[in-house]
């Protein structure tokens, strides 16, 4: 099978054989994969990763091949996604507690053991979710990050006194946070550097769009439009660390931070405003595959205009490469 594989440095196309499935696993035949910002994050050396040789790629959607001796044989031919923790332990005290993506066993796919960024992966059974018949492999792919944008509010839950929410960057999982943020009657303030993506927001519903390239000072607009005081909650889904201080200075005393998007980066803050200020601090990853399913087979949440450009796997440095331009939302990876 042909498979993109980081050898430390960069991204090599190579012929391997396909992964041997255990008792447990199942074979996948990868249909469509996402490129995620963590993958860019990996192959720019931001993010560290402790196996090398890795195949990427985390955003998996395809055809269950073959089975172990142990799988239900309902699954074979089945649509799937996965989710993307293996080896969870169901034993520690994470597991214990229902935190089984912070289980000390885990493994992520395309991070700690190869991913989907080839045209074949091994997964365990008990990681997959069948695709509704409705959706198409391309916009399948959305479901792991939308079961993320839901997880934002899942462990951040809205109050009575939250009415506003500002998210700072509109890559593809702030367009999801926005809409669901509209679904739960908030007033939306969307900020980020593209007029494309600013103009694309708009089509979600009532959003009060910012430029950051053309306002002098970004914390004083959103104090203008949130009553003077700040805003409720701030969300980064930016992936720029730099970003931080401005989202602290827009944040009203005692409202939220929710902290999305980190790709292994570091940034100096300021501690002090956040203590004295008592902002408090949220941040999520992994979210509920099931309701980001329903909301996309719903119609409720929109993602085909957030594909930018679709790849083939020979190409996928150039799919890594196309973020360079602020425009772009999302790329995928379709294997053929």
């Amino acid at each position: 099978m042909k498979a993109a594989i980081f050898n430390g440095t960069n991204l090599e196309i190579k012929e391997i054989n396909p992964p041997i499935i255990s008792a447990s696993q199942v074979l996948i035949k990868v249909m469509v994969a996402g490129v995620c910002g963590t993958d860019r994050a990996i192959i720019s050396g931001d993010l560290p990763v402790p196996k090398i040789p890795l195949i990427p790629g985390h955003e998996i959607v395809g055809i269950v091949q073959d089975l172990g001796s142990n799988v239900d044989p309902i699954w074979q031919g089945k649509r799937v996604t996965c989710e993307i923790n293996s080896n969870i332990d169901n034993n520690c005290y994470f597991c214990e507690n229902q935190n089984y993506t912070q289980c000390i066993s885990r493994k992520a796919l395309g991070i700690d053991i190869d991913g989907g960024f080839a045209q074949y992966i091994a997964v365990e059974s008990y990681l997959l979710h069948e695709i509704p018949s409705v959706l198409s492999f391309e916009d399948a792919s959305f479901i792991e990050p939308l079961a993320a944008a839901y997880q934002t509010f899942e462990k951040m839950p809205i109050e009575e006194k939250d009415r506003n929410i500002v998210i700072f960057g509109l890559g593809k999982l702030g367009l999801l946070i926005i809409q669901i943020a509209l679904q739960k009657k908030l007033k939306v303030i969307a900020v980020d550097g593209s007029e494309k993506k600013l103009t694309l927001v708009k089509s979600y519903g009532e959003v009060h769009t910012l430029n950051r390239h053309k306002i002098q000072n970004l914390s004083s607009e959103i104090k203008k439009l949130t009553g003077g005081i700040g805003a409720d909650i701030c969300v980064d889904t930016s992936g720029n660390p730099s970003v931080l201080n401005d989202i602290i200075a827009s944040c009203r005393t005692c409202g939220k931070i929710h902290i999305k998007s980190t790709h292994g980066l570091q940034t100096p803050v300021n501690i002090t405003d956040l203590v004295v200020r008592e902002i408090q601090i949220y941040t999520s990853r992994c979210g509920p595959f099931p309701m980001a399913i329903q909301g996309l087979q719903s119609g409720e949440i929109k993602v085909n205009s957030m594909i930018s450009k679709i790849y083939p796997l020979e190409q996928i440095q150039t799919a890594l490469d196309a973020y360079n331009n602020p425009d772009i939302i999302k790329t995928l990876i379709k294997m053929e």
